[in-house]
């Protein structure tokens, strides 16, 4: 069977169109044999197998679990299921290429092990969570690993069984997101998994109202202060890519738990408003000259500030960012601890005026809402786009 599935891998790589088809069908049918995954595994795992043959396999068996793994599956097509310990073989070999040296290999199989806890945890892979929370105090790739199969496994799927393990793996993430040891890149990760916490919390914040009571404040507590620091740190002049995805994912965080558990972020709102507020006076200006002025003298240095490749690529700016702070502040407005920053009762009349404060917020965000030279040339070419924009609400905060 191994063999079989190695040459059919192998097919599938040729730059013949007649061989590559050929051998796709071969695996289609070699899948409905329960010896496939197992045999794709020791294939991925087999460092004598060429790497592109290695990463063809667990991609392939990718695709299997989704297909073949459980009779549960939406992607679900009629075949045998392999029986319980051919499912422990194969589960015990893509683990362990969470700890390959090679990257791609590490991530396709975080992908793997993430779709096989949907089906097998905790009844019939009860020790992979604290697999996952041992290796979060591995190398830093395998700590990546981990975190990357929690991403995509942590969600609102969860049971109420499991926040007991949330409250495992919250503190593990801190510990993570609080060390300069890791990457930034590590750092996203962290905050992305706490994000994808928070919404199970809020979710079993009603039934299991007393575990969260006695858990989520001391939580708070902790990663607020390191969210904080994270936001408050300035940009360079340029590479700020790094930085822009954590701010960016910080804030996405603390928007969850404004929506999420609303009642346990009263006592910091205040610290994360000061923060917010410091970051919008500091990215204005450079805002302006990077996107609104044209032909501004400083366009080229704000632009090298504000705007990002991401691995594929792609320019990215800091219009996420800018957004996640506008969403929560416009969720924060109208609780009471943060309420009075933005209104004030006049001594005489008893009326509530505007304060200080929001006059200022106001200006700052007018000066946001402009149109950007982009928009303008792109609804200057087209004006279908500029209805489409319109009725789509394309731009959030316009």
């Amino acid at each position: 069977m191994e063999q079989h599935v190695f040459e059919a891998l192998q097919g599938t790589l040729s730059a013949d169109d007649t061989v590559r088809q050929n051998s796709e069908q071969a695996l289609k049918r070699l899948e409905l044999d329960t010896g496939f995954p197992l045999a794709a595994a020791n294939i991925a795992l087999a460092d004598e197998a060429g790497l592109a043959e290695r990463q063809a396999a667990i991609v392939q068996i990718r695709g299997y679990v989704s297909r073949h793994w459980s009779i549960g599956s939406a992607k679900y097509e009629p075949g045998p299921i392999p029986d319980q310990q051919a499912k422990a073989q194969v589960r015990e070999k893509v683990f362990l290429l969470l700890t390959s040296a090679n990257r791609k290999l590490r991530m396709v199989a975080a992908a793997v092990v993430a779709n096989m806890a949907v089906y097998d945890w905790p009844d019939e892979w009860p020790q992979l969570f604290s697999q996952l929370v041992e290796l979060l105090h591995g190398s830093h790739d395998q700590v990546q690993a981990a975190l990357s199969v929690f991403g995509e496994w942590v969600n609102s799927d969860m049971s109420e069984q499991q926040l007991d393990q949330i409250g495992v793996l919250i503190p593990e993430l801190r510990r993570i997101f609080g060390s300069s040891d890791y990457s930034s890149d590590t750092h996203v990760l962290a905050v992305r998994v706490f994000t994808d916490c928070i919404d199970i919390i809020a979710i079993m914040s009603d039934t299991r109202r007393e575990f969260v009571d006695a858990h989520v404040p001391p939580i708070l507590r902790e990663w607020i202060d390191h969210i904080l620091h994270a936001i408050r740190q300035p940009l360079a002049s340029s590479n700020n890519g790094p930085a822009i995805l954590l701010k960016t994912e910080c804030v996405k965080a603390l928007v969850k738990i404004v929506i999420g558990i609303p009642r346990y972020i009263g006592p910091h709102s205040p610290a994360i408003l000061e923060a917010l507020w410091s970051q919008l006076q500091e990215l204005q200006e450079p805002y302006l000259h990077a996107f609104v002025y044209q032909d501004s003298a400083h366009s080229e240095s704000a632009t090298n500030m504000l705007v990002y490749c991401e691995d594929d690529g792609d320019a990215n700016t800091i219009d996420n960012y800018l957004c996640g702070m506008f969403e929560w502040i416009s969720r924060a407005a109208e609780s009471k601890p943060v309420r009075k920053f933005f209104v004030e009762k006049s001594k005489d009349s008893g009326a509530l005026n505007p304060t200080l404060f929001f006059k200022q917020l106001a200006a700052s965000l007018i000066c946001y809402a402009q149109i950007t030279t982009d928009m303008l040339e792109d609804w200057a070419d087209d004006m279908d786009l500029f209805v489409a924009d319109e009725d789509e609400d394309g731009y959030r905060f316009n």
